[in-house]
C-alpha cells in the first residue's frame, strides 16, 4: 500500500503596517504545507501588535533585483 503523499513545506514571508505607517514592513517569515496554514501560524506568531493590514508572501514568488554579494 503506498504511503500518502506529504505536502512540501513552503517558506512565506510576512509583512504588516499599522494604521498610522504608509507602508508595509517586513515583520518575519513562516514555514507551512500550504497557504492556509502560513495565514494561521503568521496571526498567531506576529499579531502581538495591533496590525492594519497583514499579508503572507510565498517565499517563491519573490523576485530579487539586487543580490548582496
Amino acid at each position: 500500500m503506498p504511503l500518502p503523499s506529504r505536502q512540501e513545506v513552503r517558506g512565506y514571508q510576512v509583512f504588516a503596517r499599522h494604521d498610522k505607517e504608509p507602508a508595509l514592513k517586513h515583520v518575519g517569515e513562516v514555514q507551512a504545507d500550504n497557504d492556509s496554514d502560513a495565514v494561521i501560524f503568521a496571526h498567531t506568531l506576529y499579531d502581538e501588535r495591533r496590525w492594519q493590514e497583514m499579508i503572507v508572501v510565498p517565499q517563491a514568488a519573490i523576485v530579487t533585483l539586487i543580490r548582496a554579494e
